[in-house]
């Protein structure tokens, strides 16, 4: 008879992203030691990597990024039909819809445990005033739903008790973490070549092409280098938007944007610097994966950014929004070598003392377990 406890991790899509990172992790880390199963969008990058390790995955084909109110009905009547019939002891869902959707269909079907992380709050600073209280709103209900609530920085912590959401007991911050990257294999000039890199140094940004990212802001300081290469990885909403932005200001030899990739660790393995535009975040991966990989971070302050990035140390943090500020940074680092190479270290050793992809299976196992033993 099977007696490990049965557990169901919870995101919203399947589309590779930083809450996903995390939850392929958990589960990989997890699988063994519970009857685990993850629920998530199908046809998506998630869902690929889950069924190659062995993973059992729910599809909800009605989940979708933004609010709607069918499918969203839809999506509760799946989850509860699913946590009525498996009857798991522990549910933890990640993200705002997920988190939403999930924990009330816990509630209805009498999960014992109910986790919630909130990858970055959605009524975090960067939005309107009237939907950051709404969203805080919404999330002040949903607190009552869980067990605990996990926040990814001391950041979100601190706007989770400034907006009212959740107890003491009820907030706890586990901070992102990965493995560290292998170093770079191959000829670094060729594989700059290979990429459409004409000019070095290369700076690098990973992220969605959305507006939480604000790639426009970080064009627009591309706008203001007169050496280099500026390199945007990803692909989203914004992509036609920066494509128009390059052709119009003649940046074509001086901006790449190769849209989704799969190979960002051999990427970031042949980059100067990094930089992230963001208008809000919560722990950004995209930040430690540019530390493990030895590269200086040129990053706004907002959310968790500054529990990552040391100003003045492992990089540099400016306001975000603000192109000039974040072209003089860039400009500061692309034209001193040594401080790259300084700060890449001193970044390299921060983010395995302190965001290393172990620590962060350990806490969260460790309150898994402390939860289950009393539910």
């Amino acid at each position: 008879m099977n007696t490990r406890p049965r557990v169901l991790l919870l995101v919203t899509l399947a589309e590779w992203g930083g809450a996903q990172h995390i939850v392929s992790r958990l589960a990989r880390c997890f699988d063994a030691r519970y009857t685990l199963s993850v629920a998530c969008a199908p046809d998506g990058e998630l869902v690929t990597r889950l069924l190659d390790q062995g993973i059992r995955v729910v599809t909800i084909p009605e989940f979708v990024r933004n609010p709607h109110p069918w499918r969203d009905v839809l999506a509760l009547w799946r989850l509860l039909r699913i946590m009525r019939r498996e009857r798991f002891d522990l549910v933890h869902a990640h993200g705002t819809k997920a988190g939403l959707l999930g924990r009330l269909a816990a509630r209805i079907a009498h999960v014992p445990v109910v986790l919630f992380t909130a990858h970055g709050w959605a009524f975090t600073e960067g939005r309107a005033d009237w939907k950051r209280r709404l969203l805080a709103l919404v999330e002040r209900v949903a607190a009552r739903w869980s067990t605990r609530i996990v926040c990814v920085s001391a950041h979100d912590r601190r706007l989770a008790q400034e907006f009212g959401v959740g107890g003491q007991t009820q907030l706890v911050v586990i901070r992102n973490g990965i493995n560290a990257l292998p170093p770079p294999r191959g000829d670094g000039d060729a594989v700059r070549r290979s990429l459409g890199v004409k000019e070095p140094p290369l700076i690098v940004s990973v992220g969605r092409l959305a507006s939480q990212k604000d790639p426009m802001t970080l064009l627009r300081a591309a706008q203001r280098l007169t050496a280099g290469t500026v390199m945007l990885v990803g692909d989203g909403p914004l992509r036609a938007a920066a494509d128009r932005f390059v052709r119009e200001h003649g940046l074509q030899d001086r901006v790449v944007m190769p849209g989704m990739r799969t190979d960002v660790a051999r990427i970031l393995g042949v980059a100067d610097v990094f930089a992230l535009a963001s208008r809000w975040e919560g722990l950004p991966l995209a930040i430690i994966e540019a530390m493990m990989a030895g590269l200086p971070v040129v990053a706004t302050r907002v959310g968790g950014v500054p529990e990552l990035v040391d100003d003045g140390v492992t990089g540099l943090i400016v306001p975000p929004g603000d192109s000039d500020a974040l072209a003089s940074a860039l400009k500061r680092l692309m034209g001193d070598p040594e401080l790259r190479r300084r700060m890449g270290q001193a970044g390299r050793e921060r983010a395995l003392r302190y965001f290393a992809e172990d620590r962060m299976t350990s806490e969260t196992e460790k309150l898994y377990e402390d939860l289950l033993a009393v539910r």
